[in-house]
């Protein structure tokens, strides 16, 4: 991804994130994807923010979440 999509002037804070924590987890997330899913960018940093926004997802294990959810592209 060229272009980091997300800026934290596109954010507003809350209690749990500021606009900075937002905007990187969104252009973490869309590079991920971007990629291809590659597996060495899957974090545990954003397997955990993930999982905290969209709840729990799998249970993350070093080198294995990719094999237990089958996240590879078509």
């Amino acid at each position: 991804m060229r272009k980091r999509p997300f800026l934290p002037t596109q954010f507003t804070a809350t209690q749990w994130s500021t606009p900075d924590d937002k905007a990187e987890f969104g252009n973490t997330l869309l590079n991920f994807i971007d990629s291809g899913f590659k597996q060495t960018l899957f974090t545990k940093k954003l397997y955990k923010r993930l999982s905290c926004t969209y709840g729990h997802i799998a249970h993350y294990v070093e080198d294995g979440i990719m094999r237990s959810v089958d996240a590879r592209p078509a």
